[in-house]
């Protein structure tokens, strides 16, 4: 079996540390892996396990599937028998390309946006979906979506974003003179985004030492201009935008997600696997935020109710650390890398047909 994992520079922004951890678990699996990254990517950012084969990255849909699918000689030389794209702006690319090899197909739905592509991308014109070809659906209710529109014509499952667990937190919660946070989302300004500078500045009215830095998307002029207005410059940071950065923003008292995204992210997960507490909006399609259980949610944008949740990290440090742990302890029963790469690998065989290996059995 030999999959080649394409992906986009827009996902590996988010999601390094998944190529990274699905690479070495496939490895470890007897799987022979292509990573199929765009050419701007460097050698040390992705694997050193596994084939590397590179290519020409752009925003236009029928360009990236042309160049994708002209990489065909080079994969079927190396064997591919399995092609998974690993965001949904590649459905497209990756089907033409699996055509061309007379490989299997795998589509990773990690977003609700990607239901919506479903009609197009996933079934033919008669509504049934071609042979070989499955979804990974990062999070129940998109698995659910996605039966529902493609009615038993493609395989679906439900494979979960996987991570690594750190250290599960503990010690004697002590109350906090100054707190660290970080902000991540779009990025963009928008409704979500004011109500928690509202909550901050009210925040840093009594609690002078509290910094929060923003998670910086390379358009967010819009968002430092909205915080200058509220003068909280001395409060706010943002965090150049540079592939991986997200990894040093782990090192935070709390993670902070001021938008429901309709996905899940390889950061939040990560976060709470190293003991981060974490606070965000309610999001029906991403299952690992459940209230007072792995994370403290608001509702609706409300500078009240996000001034609530920030005053409680400080004034009830115990009730914070019962939650970091809650969320660690739920992550490695859930979403671990290792569950991920067994999901893969099942799906991989229940589509090729490959039987399962062991040992002394060399038949593939």
């Amino acid at each position: 079996m030999h999959v080649a994992l394409i992906a986009n520079t827009a996902w590996l922004d988010e999601e390094m540390n998944a190529l990274r951890h699905l690479v070495v678990g496939l490895i470890g699996e007897q799987v022979r892996v292509a990573q199929v990254v765009p050419e701007s990517i460097h050698d040390d950012a992705i694997s050193d396990f596994g084939e590397r084969v590179s290519w020409l990255d752009t925003s236009w849909d029928w360009l990236r599937r042309r160049r994708l699918v002209h990489l065909a000689e080079h994969l079927a030389e190396l064997g591919v028998d399995i092609v998974h794209a690993l965001d949904g702006r590649l459905w497209s690319a990756a089907r033409g390309l699996a055509q061309r090899l007379d490989a299997a197909a795998v589509l990773t739905a990690g977003s609700a946006v990607d239901v919506e592509q479903v009609a197009t991308a996933g079934a033919g014109r008669s509504g049934h979906a071609a042979p070989g070809v499955g979804y990974a659906a990062a999070t129940p209710s998109i698995q659910q979506a996605l039966a529902e529109r493609l009615r038993g014509t493609a395989v679906v499952e439900h494979i979960p974003p996987g991570v690594h667990l750190g250290k599960r937190p503990t010690g004697e919660p002590t109350a906090r003179s100054a707190l660290c946070a970080v902000v991540t989302g779009t990025g963009r300004h928008d409704e979500d985004y004011d109500a928690l500078l509202d909550a901050i500045s009210h925040v840093a009215a009594t609690r002078a030492e509290a910094q929060f830095f923003f998670d910086s998307q390379g358009d967010d002029n819009q968002l430092w201009e909205a915080a200058k207005q509220r003068d909280l410059l001395g409060h706010i940071s943002l965090v150049p935008r540079k592939l991986g950065h997200r990894e040093l923003l782990l090192k935070a008292d709390v993670l902070i997600q001021p938008q429901a995204l309709g996905r899940p992210r390889g950061l939040i997960l990560q976060a709470m696997a190293n003991g981060v507490p974490v606070c965000a909006r309610r999001d029906a399609w991403v299952d690992y935020l459940k209230h007072d259980e792995t994370a403290w949610l608001v509702d609706q944008p409300n500078a009240d109710d996000w001034r609530a949740v920030i005053e409680r990290l400080y004034d009830q440090p115990a009730f914070a650390l019962a939650l970091a742990q809650r969320a660690y302890d739920w992550v490695g029963q859930h979403h671990l890398a290792s569950q991920q790469v067994t999901r893969c690998v099942n799906l991989y065989r229940r589509l090729t047909g490959e039987g399962m290996k062991f040992p002394g059995n060399d038949a593939s």
